[in-house]
């Protein structure tokens, strides 16, 4: 008799669960119970209006080798370019796989490119240090929230709510800039009312020093291993 397993949610991990209880072994008989109509969880594009949208921006990047050979197992990587990557001339690093152009189970390789729309301009997130950053930004303000990132390294605050956790990572210019308003319109409350271990999760190590580090290391066409992963810029795309 095979043992019953229940899983709450038809999101990634909880299909990714019962893929490899059913892969590991045949003792298991696997129920997902999913009170929407659709799988995917947070992960899954929905119709609306003849138009297909993502749930949030996701995309597909790890650090973790096992992940990353699940994803594989499922769905190859493309082996040659696809319609788009010709069409914007894409420099793509490719293997052996399929073709996207023939067939529609294989994951895309992507640029990634976030944006904030702050003051009528667009800016990089996470926040680089190109010459256009500084001109949408201005010299003054620039300058600004370098000497207020600097203050912040020397007079480092405890980190009681989010509000200084984010200080104590890009001073209080930069924060009061982008950090400050947009977390109070998503969340519904101030930075300062929420605690800082959110940050450690939702922004992890990115800081300025980072991103600096990070600006260097691509300047000198240095790999860095150790990148957070907020900083790569590319990532797979299930076609």
């Amino acid at each position: 008799m095979k043992k019953k397993i229940i899983i709450a949610g038809a999101g990634p991990a909880g299909l990714t669960f019962a893929y490899e209880l059913l892969k590991k072994s045949k003792k298991y008989e696997v129920i997902i119970l999913e009170e929407s109509n659709d799988i995917g969880g947070i992960s899954k594009t929905v119709k609306y209006k003849g138009n297909r949208i993502d749930i949030g921006g996701h995309r597909f990047f790890t650090k973790s080798k096992i992940v990353n050979e699940i994803w594989k197992e499922v769905l190859p990587v493309q082996g040659k370019p696809s319609k788009d990557d010709i069409k914007l001339k894409r420099k793509l690093n490719l293997s052996d796989g399929p073709d996207p152009e023939k067939t529609n189970n294989c994951l895309l390789k992507r640029n990634r490119v976030s944006r904030i729309y702050f003051d009528k301009k667009f800016y990089d997130y996470p926040i680089s240090f190109k010459l256009e950053t500084i001109k949408n930004m201005g010299i003054l303000r620039t300058v600004s929230c370098g000497l207020s990132y600097i203050k912040s390294c020397v007079f480092k605050r405890k980190e009681t709510n989010l509000e200084n956790f984010y200080i104590n990572r890009f001073g209080k210019k930069l924060y009061s800039l982008f950090f400050e308003d947009y977390t109070t319109k998503v969340w519904g409350r101030t930075p300062s009312e929420i605690d800082a271990s959110w940050g450690a999760q939702r922004v992890k190590g990115i800081s300025i020093r980072k991103i600096l580090g990070n600006a260097i290391n691509k300047l000198f066409k240095i790999k860095d291993k150790n990148i957070e992963t907020s900083l790569i810029e590319e990532f797979y795309y299930p076609k």
